[in-house]
């Protein structure tokens, strides 16, 4: 028999082994569905729903995983999901349902692998996973009825006629439109609505407009597709556009449907007879005029001259530098030579003397090239008394103390020239291979000036 503290002893013990056996609920649901028809069909278009549930709340959106089937176009959802609640073994959850949209191209079994979903989830956002369970369907082959790209849905086939101008002439144009939007079928899947050529006109085919629908929520409802094309009238009479015809499959019965639409007939009249208000022939020729350039022969000559010169002197640039680099050492040194001889400091001392300098550098520096001296009075010695009484004046009044007044200078002016005169006389080089006249008793004696001329001009052809 079994007390009441063994009674509560053995109480404890089941509590705490039911607790520790019990099992949390997943911190995250994932769950895929297919919503097919009763036959899945090529062209035919189902909806994967995977809901994604948390007995606690999301801190991030799930990230959903990308679906890939072979022989199946995939849309994926988009990235606002659906709010759905649910419970389950007396947890309460709540999630989001999202739309996979799939269409397949061939015939056979389609596999739906496992997807897995990650969010974060609870008030400290933790990392949760969960993967759906792995489904199948399978698509029946087409059957002999079947067209080529037949799709599976409810569809809506309409046409419109635009015309320009109204009523038709030559030259212009009639588009036609045709508009499918199918409920439940992916806007890629509509086929090409094929529109023909017509004897008369020019067929000009545009690019299909292709556009998904969905109820303005983001979720999918179906799809449009607009083929056009425009036909230009080539030739005046009537014409008719042909019926087209549409095939489809209807979801709801499985069997084969078309929707026919009409042809048009058009009379297309002469184009009107327009008299331009100005010839364009003439405005063409003008402008033609206009743009016509002439070149002399003369130009192109002098410009193949020009083009040969430029030609030359860019390959033989070397030598020209080189050329260049000797002429201007050459200038160099005759401008060093010119200012060193005595004829250049000579006019630099009469510049000076008119405008009155106050020193006698430019003199002092003529007098040593001229003479050969360094003084006034050195230089003068040899000319008489006069030149010697001239130098005494110069230097006494133009560093006398008190300065004298300044009548030294036009003398000094006047001497010099007549100085000059002398040294070069005495300075004048004489012929090769001849002796002076005083020193030749069989020879005339010259005067010293012409003696100095013929002497210079040995001197210079030597």
């Amino acid at each position: 028999m079994i007390g009441p503290r063994h009674a509560a002893f053995l109480a404890f013990a089941l509590a705490l082994h039911g607790f520790g056996h019990a099992q949390p609920a997943p911190a995250l649901r994932v769950t895929a569905s297919l919503q097919t028809p009763a036959q899945v069909r090529i062209g035919a278009t189902l909806q994967l729903q995977l809901e994604v549930m948390t007995p606690t709340w999301f801190t991030q959106p799930p990230r959903l995983p990308a679906l890939e089937l072979p022989g199946v176009m995939v849309t994926p959802p988009p990235g606002q999901g659906e709010l759905v609640r649910d419970t389950a073994g007396g947890v309460s959850y709540s999630g989001l349902r999202y739309t996979y949209v799939i269409s397949p191209t061939a015939a056979g079994t389609v596999q739906v692998p496992p997807l897995t979903v990650t969010a974060q989830v609870g008030p400290h956002g933790e990392t949760a996973t969960g993967t759906s369970q792995p489904l199948s369907f399978s698509v029946a082959a087409p059957s002999a009825a079947d067209e080529p790209g037949m799709v599976t849905g409810q569809l809506t086939v309409s046409q419109d006629y635009t015309l320009a101008p109204d009523p038709l002439v030559v030259g212009g144009r009639i588009t036609r439109s045709i508009t499918q939007r199918a409920q439940g079928v992916q806007a890629l899947m509509l086929p090409a609505v094929a529109l023909p050529d017509v004897p008369g006109f020019k067929r000009y085919p545009r690019e299909a407009e292709v556009t998904p629908l969905d109820d303005g929520r983001g979720h999918f409802i179906g799809g449009q597709r607009i083929d056009r094309a425009d036909y230009v009238a080539e030739q005046a009479g009537a014409y008719e556009l042909p019926p087209i015809t549409v095939h489809w499959r209807d979801d709801a019965t499985g069997q084969p449907a078309r929707t026919e639409l009409p042809g048009r007939a058009f009379t297309v009249a002469p184009a009107p007879a327009v008299t331009p208000p100005f010839s364009l022939a003439d405005d063409l020729a003008r402008l033609r005029h206009g743009l016509r350039w002439v070149i002399p022969a003369a130009w192109l000559a002098w410009g193949g001259g020009l083009l040969l010169a430029a030609v030359a002197v860019w390959l033989t640039w070397p030598r020209w530098r080189r050329l260049a680099r000797t002429l201007r050492h050459r200038a160099e040194l005759a401008a060093a030579r010119r200012r060193a001889s005595e004829s250049w400091h000579w006019r630099a001392w009469q510049r000076d003397a008119r405008r009155g300098a106050a020193t006698l550098d430019t003199f002092y520096r003529w007098l040593r090239l001229a003479a050969g001296a360094r003084d006034l009075r050195g230089a003068v010695a040899p000319l008489g008394e006069a030149a010697r009484r001239t130098a005494a004046d110069t230097l006494r009044g133009a560093y006398g103390a008190p300065p004298a007044d300044a009548a030294w200078r036009p003398a000094l002016v006047r001497a010099s020239r007549s100085w000059r005169r002398t040294w070069r006389t005495r300075h004048a080089p004489t012929a090769r291979y001849s002796l002076p006249g005083a020193l030749n008793p069989a020879a005339p004696a010259e005067p010293a000036s012409r003696q100095g001329r013929r002497g210079g001009g040995h001197a210079g052809s030597e």
